[in-house]
Formats: C-alpha cells, sequence, structure tokens
C-alpha cells in the first residue's frame, strides 16, 4: 500500500521517470508513469516458526510438507467472485475476462489509472493493493517452499512443481540432500519450460 503512496508522490514520479529513461521503451513517445504501469508481488518472511505470504496479484508460493503440495496464495483474477464484486461495485467492467478490457489480474502495485476515485476507500478500488496473508507454522515435515511468477505457473501445476523441485533438491535413496547450488536447479528448471524457439523481433517484416 505505501508503494502506492510513493508512486502517486513526487519523489516516487520522479524516480520511476528516471527508471523510464534509463531501461524502458518509450511507447508513442510517451514516458512511464504509475498510472499505467505495476507490477504482482509475492513477498515470503521466514521465521523460526512460521512462514508468512503477502500475495498481490498472479504469482504464487506453495511449500512442500512431506512431500505434500500446500499452497500459500491464491491468484487475483477478474473471474473470482470476490474480485469481480468489487471491480463491478467501482464502477469497471470485466471484457474477455479482462479488467476494462486490459488488465488480466485484480490486485497489483501501481497501476494507479484503476486507483483514482476518491470516494473510494484503497481497498475499494477497481484495482487494489491489498494482499492476502497466509501463515504456516514450520513443522519437522516442512521442506521447502516454491515462489514464482504465473509464467512458471503457466507451464507447471502445484503438484508438478514441488515434484520437479524436490527431485532435484533431495536424494530420496539415501535421504539426504543433494549437493547441487539451488540457483543451478532454478536454472535448469528456466530452461526445460523456455519456448526452444526465439524469435528475433529486428528480423521481422512489419506491414504498416
Amino acid at each position: 500500500m505505501q508503494i502506492d503512496e510513493l508512486l502517486r508522490s513526487e519523489k516516487g514520479k520522479k524516480e520511476l521517470t528516471e527508471i523510464s529513461k534509463k531501461h524502458a521503451k518509450v511507447v508513442h513517445n510517451q514516458k512511464m508513469d504509475a498510472l499505467n504501469v505495476g507490477c504482482t508481488a509475492c513477498v515470503v518472511l521466514i521465521t523460526e516458526s512460521e512462514i508468512y505470504v503477502a500475495n498481490v496479484g498472479d504469482s504464487r508460493c506453495v511449500v512442500c510438507k512431506n512431500g505434500v503440495v500446500i499452497a500459500l496464495s491464491r491468484e487475483h483474477k477478474p473471474e473470482v467472485e470476490e474480485e469481480k464484486k468489487r471491480i463491478l461495485s467501482a464502477g469497471g467492467y470485466i471484457e474477455e475476462g479482462r479488467v476494462n478490457g486490459v488488465l488480466n489480474l485484480s490486485r497489483t502495485l501501481g497501476d494507479l489509472e484503476y486507483k483514482k476515485n476518491k470516494k473510494l476507500e484503497i481497498d475499494k478500488q477497481i484495482i487494489i493493493a491489498m494482499p492476502d496473508v497466509v501463515v504456516e507454522k514450520i513443522e519437522p515435515g516442512t521442506e521447502f517452499l516454491v515462489i514464482a511468477c504465473d509464467g512458471v505457473w503457466d507451464s507447471f501445476t502445484n503438484n508438478r512443481a514441488i515434484n520437479v523441485f524436490r527431485n532435484k533438491i533431495w536424494d530420496i535413496t539415501n535421504n539426504k540432500p543433494k549437493r547441487v547450488k539451488l540457483s543451478k536447479i532454478i536454472s535448469d528448471v528456466f530452461d526445460s519450460i523456455i519456448a526452444a524457439d526465439l524469435v528475433d523481433e529486428s528480423k521481422l517484416k512489419v506491414n504498416v
């Protein structure tokens, strides 16, 4: 919620403009601003006894306990009844699964174009930054968790993701962890789901 406030501030606008100049593609000679840029967030805090997961958008977190998958977040999609009700009540609409025909998710950081109704509280706007928060106890059987964006979950079900990572992390035969860097495991998993043929946009012929 504070990120949204920062994006509304002069400091936030200035920082976003600088980022836009350095890194972002300019569309129709318009600078990026907080009205039309946004992102999801899935944030995990691990203490000695508990796992806290705060989620906004369609990223996802799942935990593995004794080989069993437990979802620690839910996606915020326009077709979810709770989300749909809020969107319509705030004056928005859903077209082809997208909020106002544009966004395919119902909660984000940023995207202030959908959060401008001064008559509504910040948790009642068309799009909101209010997270769902889930608390899960850490037990002897708690093994690991996976946090990823929607692009990964488009390729994996919760069960398949846990099975893939568990087989790479744990030596089931000898009941001990494998001596493999997590960064290497993640890289291998990403390689397995990235499209085999990448398109070089510079070589495409475009008819205008």
